[in-house]
């Protein structure tokens, strides 16, 4: 088997804990993983970003009509140079097997959640460029379970100034599925906050009483 992104030869020593607990195999070359930088230290409890134990960016959320929906968050990796390469190829060359990258990672993360895990939707026409859901192969890849209780109702879009995304349109809507009172949000990249904000107020004010969130990437 070769390394997914650089095509080397992987070689593995097999061991009684795989036999026994099916770890999940690693698919990439310990030089294309060491290129991802790890997110460790202090980091904030509402998104993860690195830094304080609350960001500049969930300070100004906490002071619009947003505050209080997200109960914590976390996320796995800084968007550095080879995360965004990555990126790039799973993403927008479509390369799906890709989803098995991380998915030990986001397997040892979100095991244990007692939270109904929720990945954030695709808007139809943007699946239908990309070919595949990405959150939800990233979490088949981790064998984690998952539903769905929102529809992508308008595209984000990364030109909008602060003030324009505070002042977003509703970007999803519920698709009436009964919602559960402990929800994870999962999400591939956390940027700006505003996709997290909006899925996290529809789920709240259909039944959730609370709502974490959990990304792969800070931006």
């Amino acid at each position: 088997m070769n390394c997914y992104l650089c095509d080397t030869e992987l070689t593995f020593a097999p061991s009684w804990r795989g036999l026994f607990f099916k770890d999940i195999q690693e698919v990439i070359c310990r030089k294309c993983k060491s290129g991802f930088e790890i997110i460790t230290g202090q980091v904030c409890e509402t998104c993860g970003k690195s830094g304080e134990r609350q960001c500049a960016d969930c300070r100004s959320w906490e002071a619009t009509e947003y505050a209080g929906l997200i109960h914590s968050g976390k996320s796995l990796y800084q968007y550095n140079a080879a995360m965004k390469s990555f990126l790039h190829q799973y993403k927008f060359m479509q390369d799906v097997v890709l989803a098995e990258v991380f998915a030990g990672e986001i397997h040892k993360a979100l095991r244990k959640s007692k939270a109904v895990i929720v990945p954030v939707p695709m808007h139809p026409e943007k699946l239908k460029i990309r070919t595949f859901p990405q959150v939800e192969r990233f979490l088949d890849a981790a064998g984690l379970p998952c539903q769905q209780f929102l529809e992508k109702s308008e595209d984000v879009q990364g030109t909008k100034s602060k003030a324009e995304r505070l002042a977003a349109a509703t970007l999803f809507q519920w698709n009436r599925e009964k919602v559960p009172e402990k929800v994870m949000l999962v999400d591939d990249l956390y940027t700006t906050g505003t996709t997290m904000r909006h899925a996290a107020k529809v789920l709240r004010q259909h039944g959730a009483k609370e709502v974490s969130l959990f990304t792969l990437i800070r931006g």
